[in-house]
Formats: C-alpha cells, sequence, structure tokens
C-alpha cells in the first residue's frame, strides 16, 4: 500500500508540469562511421520530446537500459520520464558475451558524445545534459561521468555533463565486468579497481543523484555501496552537490518507476 501511494505522488508531481513527450527520432546509429556488424547493430537511440514545440531550449536527459550488461533494450525506462519537461535519449549498447562487458561504457561514451554534437537540432541545451539510467545503465552512466579518460577521445570533458542521475547502479566493479575479465569470485563479493565507480571519487565530478530502493528488499549490498559512495563524495567535496534518495517499499526493479520525481527535482535545481 505504501508503495501504491508513493507511486501515486510521484505521478502527480511529475504530470504536474504539464509536459508529454513522443518519439521523433527511432534507430539513430550513434557510431555510424563503424564498420564493425554489431556496433552497427546495437549502437542506436531513439530521440522524445514534447509534443508542444517548446519555446526555448530544454534540459536533456541520457538514458541508458538495465539487464546486467547482458540484456535489455532501449525501450526500457521509466514511463514517467515521458511527463518531462526535457529532450530524452534512450540508447543500446553492446552486450556481454558477443563484447566483453567493460566495453559497453565506450559505447555509452560514444551515445553522449553523439547527444552533445547533435542534440541542439532537436531543442535540447547542451548545457543542461544530464545522463543516467537503471541498474547496468546507472553503472554505464556513472562510469562516464566518474572517469574521464572515456570523453576525452571526443575531446569533451567530464564535466560537461550537467548531472548524473543514477538509480541503483553498482559503484563497485560491476558483476559481469569482473566475470568477463575471469573473477571467479561470487557475485556480491565487492571488488574496487579501475572499473568501480568508487575507484574514481578523486577526480572532479559532475553533480552526482543516487537513487535507491529499500535496503531490505534491494539487491544485496546495493544501497549500501551507494551510501558509503555518497558518504565519500560529500566528505572529499569532488563533486559540487550529491544527493543519496532510498526508496522504502521498493525494490530494485520497481525503484525506477518512481525515480523520475526526484530525477526533475534534481533538474530543477540546477534552473
Amino acid at each position: 500500500m505504501k508503495r501504491i501511494i508513493a507511486l501515486l505522488i510521484a505521478l502527480v508531481s511529475v504530470v504536474d508540469c504539464g509536459a508529454a513527450l513522443k518519439k521523433i527520432e527511432s534507430d539513430i546509429p550513434y557510431q555510424p562511421q563503424s564498420s564493425d556488424e554489431y556496433i552497427l547493430e546495437r549502437c542506436k537511440l531513439d530521440i522524445y520530446a514534447p509534443e508542444n514545440k517548446p519555446v526555448k531550449r530544454l534540459p536533456v536527459i541520457v538514458w541508458f537500459h538495465g539487464g546486467g550488461i547482458t540484456a535489455g533494450n532501449k525501450s526500457d525506462f521509466p514511463k514517467l520520464i515521458k511527463e518531462l519537461d526535457i529532450i530524452f535519449v534512450t540508447a543500446n549498447y553492446r552486450l556481454s558475451p558477443r563484447i566483453k562487458a567493460a566495453t559497453a561504457i565506450e559505447d555509452a561514451a560514444a551515445a553522449v558524445a553523439w547527444t552533445f554534437e547533435n542534440i541542439e537540432k532537436f531543442g535540447g541545451d547542451k548545457d543542461k545534459i544530464y545522463i543516467g539510467g537503471h541498474s547496468a545503465g546507472a553503472y554505464l552512466s556513472g562510469m562516464v561521468g566518474f572517469n574521464p579518460d572515456f570523453l576525452k577521445k571526443y575531446k569533451m570533458s567530464n564535466l560537461d555533463i550537467a548531472g548524473l542521475l543514477l538509480v541503483s547502479g553498482q559503484a563497485t566493479s560491476h558483476f559481469q565486468v569482473r566475470k568477463d575479465m575471469g573473477d571467479k569470485r561470487a557475485q556480491y563479493a565487492p571488488r574496487i579497481d579501475e572499473n568501480a565507480i568508487l575507484w574514481h571519487v578523486e577526480n572532479k565530478l559532475p553533480p552526482v543523484c543516487l537513487i535507491l530502493g529499500d535496503r531490505r528488499i534491494e539487491f544485496p549490498e546495493r544501497v549500501e555501496e551507494n551510501e558509503f559512495l555518497a558518504a565519500v563524495l560529500k566528505k572529499m567535496n569532488t563533486s559540487p552537490y550529491v544527493e543519496f534518495h532510498e526508496l522504502q517499499g521498493f525494490n530494485h526493479g520497481d525503484v525506477a518507476l518512481a525515480a523520475p520525481q526526484l530525477m526533475k527535482k534534481f533538474i530543477e535545481r540546477k534552473k
């Protein structure tokens, strides 16, 4: 019951903005110069924009789906996002086992770079581009935002990103990344190395919003490691603004349903 009430509150809060997004572009290749068949198959994105053309450029969210870097699709996103007053970009990326899972981070960076280069054509404000995702998508977004090396090849800085919207992402090295590297330890055995968001906390970072479910029913350790990440960021002061939210009554899967309300507030904070 508490979860239903929370969802209703979220719905009212988000819809209050009066926006309604519709898909305006489908399956745009964001690495069109590649000759790799799998890149051309998977590395595509969709763009959603308000039905009524806005009078000014809008904030942008670039979104990456979950699925453990082994499954998922760009159509997998919390539908309340379509009620936000934004331009919304949702991207596919390559999946393990056809690639090593860490390679998906490079795809995420390429999608972000494409968005910075092209989004003004679709009414987006490239000074207000946020990146985020759910679960594996949050991990990919976090790695792009925390490790500046991924955007350097595009002559970009991670500080060009307006903010990170990370919904139930892994702050330690992602379990599929570890598996593909030959790590045979248990899925929830933590590892902090260069493939962990936590490894990169000393870098200068954009604002960060961490949204988690209820630790009693979330993925094991997921809330605690993000709580630790938030504490470290606040102590080190490498990000100008950090939010941490634990949503009671929501598990790992359905926490994304309530996330758009918090994402909306996070974006509006910077207006």
